[in-house]
């Protein structure tokens, strides 16, 4: 089921043409930034846009903000480090002069890509795990972003899969923790 959904969602999303996705990435990161100033969040955790994803980095300072890096594909880790951005694992962009590490402990907010989520804030990824293997056990708010032609009535969801507690579209602010 999640690997049909998944399938679907990349075909609805890849269909979108360049110009679309920036302009509804930008109202997605317009919201997502004043989402952020009004509850004064410090040490966000972002994402690279990758395969059309949202770019929600546009309105905020990338200079602030702590990026993820594949430590081992094998055992699908990740941490997330401030610095420089080049093309990586799998072309996505990730830190390459990683000087200052974020501890779990210490984010705050974590912006959470996805290829889909419902609207109790379960995702659809890419199937590999990184975000959950991740997310397990961080006390940060989660934010997800996300395209409204992305958002699905359930997302099948195992123990594993940590939702999210806001999901962004362009439309509209889904709050999550009320739907679970």
């Amino acid at each position: 089921m999640k690997n049909r959904q998944r399938n679907e969602l990349l075909k609805k999303r890849g269909a979108l043409n360049r110009s679309l996705i920036l302009l509804k990435s930008a109202l997605i990161s317009r919201k997502l930034y004043f989402f952020l100033k009004r509850r004064d969040f410090s040490s966000i955790a972002s994402y690279s846009p990758y395969n059309n994803e949202v770019d929600p980095n546009l309105y905020l300072n990338p200079k602030d903000l702590y990026f993820p890096k594949v430590e081992s594909p094998k055992t699908y880790s990740m941490s997330f480090f401030k610095g420089t951005l080049v093309k990586s694992f799998k072309g996505i962009k990730e830190p390459r002069i990683f000087k200052t590490k974020a501890f779990k402990k210490d984010l705050r907010v974590i912006v959470v890509p996805g290829v889909g989520f419902d609207e109790r804030g379960y995702r659809i990824g890419y199937g590999a795990g990184f975000y959950d293997r991740f997310l397990k056990g961080l006390r940060a708010f989660k934010i997800g972003v996300s395209f409204e032609c992305c958002i699905v009535g359930r997302v099948e969801n195992t123990e594993n899969d940590i939702p999210v507690d806001v999901v962004v579209t362009e439309k509209r602010e889904i709050h999550c923790r009320l739907r679970r």
